[in-house]
């Protein structure tokens, strides 16, 4: 099955409200084939903004994100639909009810197009969505390196022959940024090195291996850090710092995570880009900016 998908969305998405429908699609992936209408209690979504149950104005203003994101859809050559996210979405009585589109059930039964609908409104970088449909679409065929010439491939990242004509360009700003990208979200870790003609480089080949099946999760908690951390109770106002993480865009997040990882670093300690979509594993290290961060 080869579909082309896309999401797009007049608003940038949240970690949390990315993490609330990670939540929703998981509770629902195993019955999507039979049904297409949901419900989970408030209690259920504890986590996704903060500790404790979600505030239902904030669990609102979520779902009419979720609701205005489009998934764009081919199902074959010629043929175009797009639907969104979500169907509707109701609030009543600490319960909130969900359904999807019919289309659903054609997109989410296939481990290729489920994960590039989980992923993709992870993506800031302008190259990183063509870039994984390329190698997502080696990795799910079964290969584990991809050979591919350096015209082809520009090409199909659909860069302009006058546009980082230079191969280190390229790398710095197409390439690598994607890459770092997909290694933080996809279900495989990818790495490259490259293939010369004396000084030219002619090829650049991707070696692919499986990190984890994140499609294949039914296991909806999973999605939301598993307990309220220790400095939490220690220090309420950190908890507030760790709520503004929840709910900043991607780029304001992307500021502070690396600014932990430059601060780790220092003392000879990595903070994984994996992650990067669990600021409670990073925070203490940007704690101070987080607490004299003016609202």
């Amino acid at each position: 099955m080869n579909k082309t998908i896309l999401l797009s969305s007049a608003n940038e998405l949240t970690l949390a409200d990315r993490r609330l429908y990670n939540y929703l699609l998981h509770h629902a992936i195993h019955e999507i084939k039979k049904k297409l209408k949901f419900n989970v209690k408030f209690e259920e979504l504890k986590g996704v903004y903060t500790i404790g149950l979600p505030l239902e104005d904030r669990l609102k203003e979520s779902l009419r994100r979720l609701l205005r994101t489009l998934i764009e859809f081919e199902p074959t050559p010629g043929q175009w639909v797009v639907f969104p996210l979500l169907e509707h979405a109701k609030v009543e009585e600490n319960k909130l009810y969900y359904a999807y589109s019919p289309y659903c059930q054609q997109i989410f039964t296939d481990p290729f197009t489920l994960e590039r609908c989980l992923i993709q409104a992870h993506f800031q970088q302008k190259y990183s969505n063509l870039l994984y449909e390329i190698l997502a679409g080696a990795f799910y065929a079964g290969l584990s390196s991809f050979s591919i010439e350096v015209p082809d491939l520009r090409s199909r990242l659909k860069i302009s022959e006058t546009k980082l004509p230079n191969f280190g360009d390229f790398d710095r700003f197409a390439l690598s940024p994607a890459l770092t990208e997909m290694n933080t979200y996809a279900s495989f870790a990818v790495k490259f090195h490259t293939q010369r003609r004396g000084m030219k480089v002619t090829h650049v080949i991707f070696e692919m291996q499986e990190k984890r099946n994140i499609s294949a999760n039914t296991d909806p908690k999973s999605v939301i850090p598993p307990k309220r951390p220790r400095f939490f109770i220690d220090d309420p106002e950190l908890e507030r710092g760790y709520a503004f993480l929840l709910n900043a865009e991607t780029t304001e997040r992307r500021k502070y995570f690396e600014l932990a990882k430059k601060r780790a670093a220092k003392v000879k300690k990595s903070i994984d880009e994996e992650n990067f979509d669990r600021p409670d594993l990073w925070l203490d290290w940007i704690k101070h900016d987080l607490i004299s961060r003016k609202s």
